[in-house]
C-alpha cells in the first residue's frame, strides 16, 4: 500500500480488511467503505472505474462499484482532501469465509502433509486474510487490529489448514484467484459467533439477549445490574504471570469483533467447523440444530441469499464405548447432519475416518479441506465436482429386519475388512431410551439390520459414539456418516 501524507488526526481508514492483495468477489457489486474527514469528498477508482461520494457527519463513507469478472493485478486508489491511498495487486475472484473453533483454527504448520505439499504452484492463486482473535460487547465496523491480505508463499504457516487446503482445490477447479478469510477461535461455542438478532431468533436465550440490549442502551446500567453476567459473557480473563488472559466466550462477542467488521462483503461460500464446545452443554440436538440453522441464515443475510455453506462434522475423539449409549458428541453430529440435509444450499463433510481419538485436534486436515472444497463446488454447480459421502435416507421395518436405504456416494458400498456393517444399534423410545447392539449385513446399497424377537425398535443408529470406529465406505473411499433414523412400520 502506498499512501501520501495525511493530516495526523484525520487519516484515511479503509474498512473490511481492505489492503494490498485484497480479493473482491467476482460477479457481485464491489462495496468499499472507510472513514476520514467529515463532510469531505472521496473518490474511489478501481482499474479506471471511479465513483465519488461525500462522507457522513461521522466521517464514514461507502461506495459501490460495478461487478467484475475474474481479474488480477488491479490498482485501487482512494482519494480525499489532497491525499491518495493506492492499494496494489488487487484481484477479483472467489472469496471464501472459514470460521469456527480450534479445528478450523488448526494451522498449516501442524497439519499432516508431506514436505512437497506445503508449498505448491497453485498457492500463487491464493490470498489470505487471517482475522485476529478478538472479543467485543457491541458489533464493530472495523477490526480492533485490522488484518491485511497476504500472498500465500511464506505466510501460510499460521493460517487455517482446512481453509487453505480447501482453497487450493477451489483455485484448481475454478481457475480464479481465491481469497480465504479465516475467522476462528479455539474452544468457542456457537453462541459466541451469532449476532444479537440471531440469538433472539434461535430462541431460548431471552436473558442473554436482554443483557445485550441493556448494554447497548446503557452500558453503565448494564454493568450495575448484570456485572457478573457481563463478566461471564464478554470480559477478558486477567493476565496471569505476565501472560495475556484468554477472552471469555459467551453470546455474540466473537461475531461482534471478528465477523461484523466484514459487514455485507459478498462471498462465494463459507465453511463452518465447530461443535465440540457445545457437546454436553445444556442444549442438545434440537437446540444446537436451531442455532446452526439460524447462524447459516445470518451468513446469507449478510453475504448473499444463495451463499453455499459447508458444515464440517466434529471428528471422533474420546474413549471407546463397549455398548450403545447416549452420547453428547453424537448428538452434535446428528444436529449437523439434519441441518445440512434440510438445506439445499448446504452440505456436510463427514470426518469419522480422519479423526484421532486421543487428540481432539486431529492433524489430518487435507481430506477435510478437499471434501469441503468439493462440497462447495457441488452446491455451486461446478462441472466435474466429485460426489460426496453416501447418506442414509430412510429406514423401515421389513419382517425381522430394519432395512436402511443409502443414497449418494460413488459406486457400491463396502465394509472395510469385509466384515459386517458396524457399529449399529437399534433403539426403543416408548419409555426411556434403550439401545442394543445389532447384527447387520450389506447388499445392493441397503443395510439390513436383524431385529431380536423380544425387541420393537423405533430408531436405528449407526456410528453413534464419541469416538466411533465405523466401517462402511463407498468406492471413492468416502465414509457413510453417522445417523439416527426413525423406523417406519410395515
Amino acid at each position: 500500500m502506498i499512501a501520501a501524507p495525511a493530516a495526523a488526526d484525520q487519516p484515511m481508514v479503509l474498512l473490511r480488511g481492505l489492503s494490498d492483495d485484497a480479493v473482491f468477489q467476482r460477479g457481485k457489486a464491489i462495496e468499499i467503505g472507510g472513514q476520514t474527514v467529515a463532510g469531505s469528498e472521496v473518490t474511489v477508482d478501481l482499474a479506471g472505474v471511479a465513483r465519488r461520494t461525500r462522507t457522513n457527519a461521522d466521517g464514514t463513507w461507502n461506495v459501490t462499484l460495478p461487478a467484475r469478472e475474474a481479474a488480477t493485478g488491479l490498482d485501487l486508489t482512494v482519494s480525499s482532501n489532497g491525499t491518495s491511498t493506492v492499494l496494489r495487486s488487487i484481484s477479483v475472484g472467489d472469496v471464501i469465509l472459514c470460521s469456527g473453533q480450534s479445528n478450523m483454527e488448526f494451522p498449516m504448520a501442524k497439519t499432516a502433509l508431506i514436505d512437497r505439499e506445503r508449498d505448491l504452484e497453485i498457492d500463487h492463486s491464493l490470498r489470505l486474510l487471517n482475522v485476529p482473535r478478538a472479543s467485543a460487547r457491541v458489533p464493530l465496523s472495523q477490526f480492533e487490529k485490522p488484518p491485511v491480505w497476504k500472498k500465500t508463499h511464506g505466510n501460510s504457516a499460521d493460517f487455517s489448514a482446512v481453509c487453505m487446503l480447501a482453497g487450493r482445490e477451489i483455485a484448481r477447479t475454478r481457475k480464479v484467484t481465491v481469497g480465504l478469510i479465516a475467522a476462528s477461535y479455539g474452544g468457542t461455542p456457537i453462541e459466541a459467533w451469532m449476532s444479537r438478532d440471531e440469538l433472539d431468533r434461535a430462541g431460548g436465550m431471552d436473558e442473554e439477549v436482554a443483557v445485550l440490549d441493556l448494554y447497548r442502551r446503557d452500558p453503565a446500567a448494564a454493568g450495575t445490574a448484570h456485572n457478573a453476567r457481563l463478566d461471564e459473557l464478554w470480559q477478558n480473563v486477567p493476565a496471569i504471570n505476565g501472560k495475556p488472559g484468554r477472552s471469555r466466550v459467551g453470546y455474540a462477542n466473537l461475531y461482534n469483533a471478528m465477523l461484523a467488521p466484514l459487514a455485507t462483503m459478498p462471498l462465494a461460500g463459507a465453511i463452518w467447523y465447530q461443535g465440540e464446545a457445545n457437546a454436553g452443554a445444556r442444549d442438545g440436538r434440537e437446540d444446537y440444530a436451531g442455532k446452526l440453522a439460524t447462524l447459516i441464515a445470518g451468513l446469507r443475510t449478510r453475504h448473499g441469499a444463495g451463499l453455499p455453506v459447508v458444515v464440517v462434522q466434529i471428528a471422533p475423539f474420546g474413549a471407546l464405548s463397549p455398548a450403545p449409549r447416549e452420547d453428547a458428541s453424537a448428538e452434535i453430529r446428528e444436529a449437523q447432519r439434519l441441518v445440512s440435509e434440510a438445506d439445499p444450499l448446504a452440505e456436510l463433510v463427514v470426518t469419522t475416518d480422519v479423526g484421532e481419538r486421543f487428540d481432539i485436534h486431529p492433524p489430518l486436515k487435507k481430506p477435510v479441506g478437499e471434501r469441503a472444497a468439493a462440497a462447495l463446488d457441488r452446491i455451486a454447480g461446478i462441472a466435474g465436482a466429485p460426489a460426496g459421502s453416501p447418506r442414509a435416507v430412510g429406514a423401515r421395518r421389513v419382517g425381522k429386519t430394519v432395512q436402511v436405504t443409502v443414497a449418494g456416494g460413488t459406486g457400491d458400498l463396502f465394509t472395510a475388512g469385509g466384515t459386517r456393517p458396524a457399529p449399529i444399534a437399534l433403539c426403543r423410545t416408548d419409555r426411556d431410551i434403550a439401545c442394543i447392539s445389532a447384527d447387520a449385513s450389506l447388499q445392493d446399497g441397503v443395510i439390513s439390520v436383524a431385529v431380536p424377537d423380544d425387541f420393537q425398535p423405533d430408531k436405528v443408529r449407526y456410528c453413534w459414539a464419541s469416538a466411533p470406529i465405523c466401517n462402511v465406505f463407498d468406492r471413492a473411499q468416502l465414509p457413510l456418516g453417522p445417523f439416527e433414523l426413525p423406523v417406519a412400520r410395515e
